[in-house]
């Protein structure tokens, strides 16, 4: 089954939406990681629904509290959304050689396990 871009794009508003006036701290309804449930460790994901919430609501530092690696992987993730969404053409596949350099993708595979290592070691 495929889904338009309407059909993303509302499902992404409302996730915002949501996450803007429902704060996961606060409401036990919302999602939990499965991952920490399972295991008790943290993901690399851990604290995005709560730095998504805090960066809604204009507090970068709250964010990054919560999940630092947001910093990094926010952007690489936003890249990918405009380049395949937004961008055509010429662009689209600059933008796509750029983002899917195979150092690049390494480079984030590896800061992502590095991550997950600090943030249970560290308690981060």
């Amino acid at each position: 089954m495929r889904f338009s871009r309407a059909w993303v794009l509302l499902l992404a508003v409302g996730v915002v939406v949501g996450l803007y006036f429902l704060d996961p701290v606060k409401y036990v309804l919302m999602p939990k990681c499965p991952f920490k449930m399972l295991t008790g460790l943290s993901c690399p994901g851990c604290g995005i629904q709560r730095a998504i919430h805090a960066l809604l609501h204009g507090d970068v530092a709250g964010a990054v509290k919560y999940n630092f690696f947001l910093v990094y992987s926010g952007p690489y993730a936003m890249a990918f959304v405009v380049q395949r969404w937004v961008l055509t053409g010429e662009w689209q596949r600059k933008v796509g050689d750029f983002i899917e350099n195979k150092w690049l993708v390494n480079f984030y595979i590896v800061t992502f396990c590095i991550w997950f290592v600090v943030r249970n070691v560290l308690g981060v």
